[in-house]
């Protein structure tokens, strides 16, 4: 199945909950805070509703909501790698988290890793060398000091909790491939616990209607 398809079958399995809701439900609550029009308006690029909808899964995750979490993710994680990495990074970062969250499940987990490694070894030799190259640099953490400071320097809460959160994918996907990696599984552990705490801490004192996707 191509990623549009994909896309659009996920698109319809969302307003189809917003058609036949449960009193009460979480989903219910998202709908109520404008969910459905938040993706229609962003659906008009592939890269713009997979960000939408991979942001969502993350603070579905953080606000406790794990099942929907990981249910919205598993759909996320059937679009293919088409050469777009604009699109694709969004789809690596789903698979990040679902590995995290299942990684109690080595098979689980092994299939997740395929999948995440598999644009490397697409493309003619010297593009795959480049790829690879680029990947050890960021499992190697080059880029963690650079994010961390942009965090530092952030003009509002908000802003900081954005770049936290993209912080974040960054330490659960080095953790998955913490063997490969020259960083300490043990202080990357405890930048993702840490950085949890403050996303959740956030979350729970303003809600996940203060980010992105809902605002924007």
């Amino acid at each position: 199945m191509q990623s549009n398809e994909v896309l659009e079958a996920l698109y319809q399995t969302i307003i189809d909950r917003r058609e036949q809701p449960k009193e009460g439900s979480y989903t219910c609550y998202l709908f109520e805070k404008g969910l459905d029009k938040i993706l229609k308006k962003n659906k008009k690029t592939q890269a713009s509703y997979l960000e939408s909808l991979n942001h969502l899964a993350y603070l579905l995750y953080l606000d406790g909501q794990e099942e929907i979490a990981k249910e919205l993710l598993d759909s996320i994680i059937q679009v293919p790698f088409e050469g777009n990495y604009n699109t694709w990074t969004f789809v690596d970062s789903s698979l990040v988290l679902l590995a995290y969250l299942e990684r109690e499940a080595e098979n689980k987990v092994f299939d997740y890793k395929k999948i995440l490694l598999s644009p490397l070894e697409q493309g003619e030799e010297s593009t795959q060398n480049i790829r690879r190259r680029v990947h050890q640099r960021f499992l190697n953490g080059d880029s963690l000091d650079q994010k961390l400071a942009k965090i530092e320097h952030s003009l509002s809460l908000e802003s900081e909790m954005e770049r936290r959160l993209l912080y974040l994918t960054d330490l659960l996907k080095i953790y998955l491939f913490i063997t490969e990696s020259t960083c300490e599984k043990t202080d990357i552990q405890a930048k993702i616990e840490e950085n949890t705490e403050i996303l959740k801490k956030y979350i729970k004192e303003h809600e996940i209607y203060s980010l992105f996707p809902f605002k924007g």
